[in-house]
């Protein structure tokens, strides 16, 4: 099949969706797939050569006016061109195929405001995204994404995401289909396990038999670092004698709310900050468990990456991911990131070294199950089940003149 691509930015150093998108080209290249990518930049030494690169502007001050402009502009490129099938991920529309990588912006607000109160708090909070202009342009997208006069077939990456396109977007169950994330554990390899797990360990003045949680985000609010860092203090308060966990935190974000917090809390001391960290697979491989308590996760790479490493991940049901581990058999998946005893009693756990390791061993093998192949074959039977509807329905009838396909610059 001749397929496109569309994604702004395909810079794998940007996080888990860019890296993504790198991996699923290498797999269609490799299944002999011709692949035209549609975006506005990209890291040209991570692409495969075969993949045809279509430079697609994005003009505009804000950020906004750029997803705007690059999501019109995507959309003059595609009606200029033939594929058997073209595919959008996030902020883009006119697709034969979405995958909404990011989840449905109305789930995502929903879930964000439970990080406040019910009540007048929670209430000011939605409002104030409300008023910002980015919502609407999100809403606007989505409008455009969902519009089920078009033919796209949608993939959810989650049991999750399938219901938030169903209730935000009442699209028919008979055009989604749910295909859960996956990664490329090869990436993660380490030529040395224990090598490296004593050097970072040195380097962040860690013993050998010290336990070690690691918490790996971008966005330290979403991500659900606040109530994590209670649950810790609460754990301490209730069991004084309870083994000591030492959390690491990875990634980009101001760090500064949640040093003051760990330090009110009198936990600043087991709380190692190490911002963002170019080979987070070094973090993997130090630790001794995963914990992501998100209050909002369409389907979570890092959890597959930190299962696929042989860390048991303890994350909620907010989160897609969550939905593939089984309570006390790979980690452990807690109702939200406010129940703090059930946060300390998933620590607890995760400090009895036998337990730990039996669920360890499941863990490698339930994260190396969520495998890119698998995933990618999955996804081709879509991609081709599209194709074949829309060569039914002869010449692609949105075709203009070209007056009406010029991008905006």
């Amino acid at each position: 099949m001749r397929l496109a691509l569309n994604y702004q930015h395909v810079v794998p150093k940007r996080g888990g969706a860019e890296t993504y998108v790198v991996d699923l080209c290498h797999r269609l290249i490799r299944l002999g797939h011709s692949v035209d990518l549609y975006a506005e930049t990209w890291a040209e030494d991570v692409l495969p050569s075969e993949v045809r690169r279509i430079h697609v502007p994005a003009p505009g001050g804000s950020k906004r006016a750029r997803i705007l402009a690059f999501g019109k502009n995507s959309e003059a490129a595609l009606k200029e061109a033939d594929h058997d099938c073209s595919v959008g991920f996030i902020n883009t529309w006119h697709h034969d195929v979405l995958v909404p990588q990011g989840g449905v912006h109305g789930g995502s607000l929903e879930a964000n405001s439970k990080r406040f109160p019910a009540g007048w708090r929670r209430s000011l909070y939605v409002l104030g995204k409300m008023a910002n202009p980015r919502f609407w342009a999100y809403r606007a997208i989505e409008s455009k994404q969902y519009d089920l006069a078009r033919p796209t077939r949608f993939v959810a990456v989650s049991g999750m995401v399938k219901g938030h396109l169903e209730r935000f977007h009442h699209v028919p169950k008979n055009r989604i289909h749910v295909v859960p994330n996956a990664i490329d554990f090869g990436r993660l390899a380490v030529s040395h396990p224990g090598a490296t797990r004593c050097k970072l360990r040195n380097a962040l003045g860690l013993a050998p038999d010290d336990l070690v949680g690691l918490f790996v985000g971008h966005n330290y609010w979403l991500k659900g670092l606040k109530p994590l860092l209670h649950a810790l203090a609460e754990r301490k308060r209730r069991r004084p004698d309870a083994r000591t966990i030492t959390l690491v935190v990875c990634g980009g974000g101001s760090v500064g709310p949640f040093q003051r917090t760990a330090r009110r809390l009198g936990i600043d001391g087991s709380v190692r900050f190490l911002g963002f960290f170019e080979d987070v697979r070094a973090c993997y491989w130090s630790c001794d468990f995963f914990i992501s308590p998100t209050y909002y996760d369409p389907c979570s790479l890092v959890v597959f990456e930190a299962l696929s490493c042989g860390l048991p991940v303890i994350t909620t049901s907010c989160n897609g991911a969550g939905e593939l581990i089984e309570d006390g058999r790979d980690g452990y998946v807690v109702t939200e990131p406010d129940a703090i005893g059930e946060l300390c009693a998933a620590l607890d756990h995760m400090a009895d070294d036998l337990e730990r390791a039996r669920l360890s061993a499941r863990a490698a093998v339930l994260g190396r199950e969520q495998s890119m192949d698998h995933h990618v074959a999955r996804l081709v039977k879509v991609f081709e089940e599209a194709a074949a509807s829309k060569s039914r329905r002869g010449p692609h009838s949105a075709r203009q003149g070209s007056s009406a396909r010029k991008f905006i610059r």
